[in-house]
């Protein structure tokens, strides 16, 4: 393992003296180390076959990929699976029953500063080069990672093609400009495909993210997937808690998410107010369980409050912002009759745990994406589910090109704002309906 770190060392000590990154003089530097050390051998007969899962982005693509997983000791049953995920992953991917090891790869991602993301990388090879691993499956969001796929030793590396990931993940109007050596969207392009062994086209993008991710094990085995179904890995306490939490709940019970990473997919907490309201006229005993963590959601929390009769707030609301665990989140949303809230991973979490989803969406239906349909592609899956957009981009957006993957260009709550209560409600009543049509009983 040493003669490897010290080649990706002296690479690195290339690239910082001649400001440029190579594929070719990558290899140059370190593929006849790999070989010398072992790390590009296949397995021998009868000898275990070690497999590594490099999964990049946070908790709502995590449980979209756990399918992808079990599929994946489906395949090896008997092999060693290590699975390396970020911080926001971490918590629901260590309970995982299908994996040997969780590796935890901290790293912060700046696509204009490759040669720290190549750094990072040596860092972590610490990790992975202790194990000889045969086989890697690289479920890609962010272009540093192929790069960590080939630095893992392993002698098949196995991805989507550079092409489509770069389509559905990486463009867009505010992405840094493929400008410098160090940018990583502008060497995306090039890493990929090279440094895989096995790279295949994403679905077609009329289909769900899921199915992609399916579709690496469907395009290797030629064979259709065995169960395509999403899962959550909690603990049995986490379910004890999540009943705790909810003792004092009248049904229904609406679980309630007003934050998420991206701003402007925020619907007004004010909005939601109304919406409660409007909800509670029908259904005078629901309960509404607040879920989500962070400053911007305790302060979603508090104006939902305000805008609301301290006797609602106090008969009808549980605010657990803050008060739970990713896990124990995923528990109470088994419990829970209907997930309303925006797009972001606990709706991703909320439809893995059976729960219909109401949900509005940033991206406005008169703007057509000329790459994929993003709102299909990421709509809450194989639930019964409602999504609202917007019907036209506000001015700031209402260019078609160049392409953004959200639809909505502005770094805040802005074309979502345009969807009325009252439409939101609407689209309550059509879920509830398509949940009565279809006699669904999710997870419960």
């Amino acid at each position: 393992m040493d003669e490897v770190i010290n080649a990706l060392e002296n690479y690195l000590r290339h690239v910082i003296k001649t400001q440029t990154f190579s594929v070719a003089d990558l290899k140059n530097f370190v593929e006849p180390t790999f070989f010398k050390a072992g790390y590009r051998t296949p397995p021998k007969l009868g000898e275990k076959l070690n497999v590594l899962i490099i999964h990049d982005a946070a908790i709502g693509d995590f449980v979209l990929l756990s399918g992808t997983i079990r599929e994946i000791r489906r395949l090896y049953p008997t092999a060693y699976i290590a699975l390396m995920v970020n911080q926001g992953s971490l918590p629901l991917a260590e309970h995982c029953p299908y994996v040997d090891e969780i590796i935890l790869n901290e790293q912060r991602y700046n696509s204009t500063a490759f040669n720290k993301l190549y750094e990072w990388n040596i860092f972590v090879a610490k990790k992975i080069l202790t194990r000889h691993y045969h086989i890697c499956y690289t479920f890609i969001h962010r272009p540093n990672t192929p790069l960590l796929a080939y630095m893992s030793g392993a002698n098949v590396r196995i991805a989507h093609k550079s092409a489509d990931v770069l389509n559905a993940f990486v463009i867009g109007y505010d992405a840094p400009k493929p400008n410098n050596a160090f940018n990583s969207n502008a060497l995306m392009q090039s890493t990929l495909d090279s440094l895989m062994t096995q790279h295949f086209p994403m679905c077609n993008y009329g289909n769900h993210f899921v199915d992609t991710h399916f579709s690496l094990i469907d395009n290797i085995l030629n064979a259709p997937v065995e169960n395509r179904e999403l899962e959550l890995w909690y603990t049995a306490l986490d379910t004890f808690d999540a009943k705790n939490f909810l003792k004092s709940a009248r049904h229904p019970i609406y679980a309630l998410a007003m934050g998420g990473r991206e701003i402007r997919k925020h619907y007004p907490p004010e909005n939601y107010s109304k919406l409660i309201k409007m909800i509670l006229s029908e259904e005078p005993t629901a309960t509404f369980i607040i879920l989500g963590g962070g400053q911007n959601d305790l302060k979603s929390a508090q104006i939902l409050k305000e805008n609301l009769d301290e006797k609602i707030f106090d008969e009808h609301i549980i605010d657990l912002t803050n008060k739970t665990t990713y896990r124990q989140s995923a528990a109470i949303l088994t419990l829970c009759e209907m997930y309303i809230g925006n797009d972001t991973g606990i709706m991703h979490v909320a439809a893995a745990a059976k729960c219909p989803v109401l949900t509005p969406n940033c991206f406005p239906k008169d703007l057509q994406s000329s790459v994929f349909d993003y709102v299909n592609f990421f709509r809450p899956y194989k639930v019964p589910s409602v999504v609202v957009q917007p019907e036209h981009a506000l001015p700031e957006c209402a260019v078609n090109k160049p392409y953004h993957q959200y639809g909505c260009r502005m770094n805040k709550p802005h074309c979502i704002t345009q969807i009325a209560p009252e439409i939101l409600f609407d689209g309550y009543h059509l879920l509830k309906e398509k949940i009565s049509s279809t006699h669904y009983t999710g997870g419960k």
